[in-house]
């Protein structure tokens, strides 16, 4: 089976910097919180322990954008025989190749072609300079976005009532790729 990978393009700054203010604004409350309740050692109490359930929360909050943030470095797409593969992103999976319509995959400005802009997120996280999971496009179309720019998006229509928007490292040789390995 012949098969080539693509790195995601590297988000912003700007998107790392925001994964570590939310978790600092959500840890900075818990810590303060935890340094009140424990500071004198003794039995536990109702509040010390809906304390813990809520630090539990928010350290699992914390880890779901610490993995957007993991996500946004190093997604990868993979284009095979059998179709697309998108890994290490939490919205991952296989788009089978007989469910794409090759003819009309392109590379869209997101900034000036604005059919394919998102419009409404449906399911994911939308970052500054980081939009993955499930969105309503301005044309009403449904998608499944992976896009840390959105200059040279390639836009891969499906037989399925969606279409996947992705930000390659290299979105020409995507482009190349695709046509070439799926060619009929």
């Amino acid at each position: 089976m012949t098969h080539k990978e693509f790195s995601i393009a590297p988000a912003s700054n700007i998107t790392y910097l925001a994964i570590a203010g939310i978790i600092l604004v959500v840890i900075a409350p818990l810590v303060f919180t935890a340094v009140h309740f424990f500071r004198k050692p003794g039995q536990l109490t109702i509040p010390m322990i809906i304390f813990l359930v809520v630090a539990m929360v928010v350290l699992a909050i914390c880890g779901f954008f610490t993995y957007f943030g993991y996500s946004a470095k190093w997604g990868r797409f993979v284009v095979t025989d059998d179709g697309l593969q998108i890994k290490s992103c939490l919205y991952g999976r296989a788009v089978p190749r007989d469910s794409i319509n090759k003819d009309r995959i392109k590379i869209v400005n997101l900034l000036m072609e604005q059919n394919y802009s998102p419009a409404a997120r449906t399911n994911g996280v939308g970052l500054p300079g980081y939009l993955e999971g499930w969105f309503r496009l301005n044309g009403q179309e449904k998608a499944l976005l992976f896009v840390t720019k959105k200059t040279d998006v390639v836009y891969v229509p499906t037989t399925r009532g969606y279409c996947v928007l992705l930000s390659p490292s290299e979105p020409k040789e995507f482009l190349k790729v695709t046509q070439q390995m799926w060619k009929d």
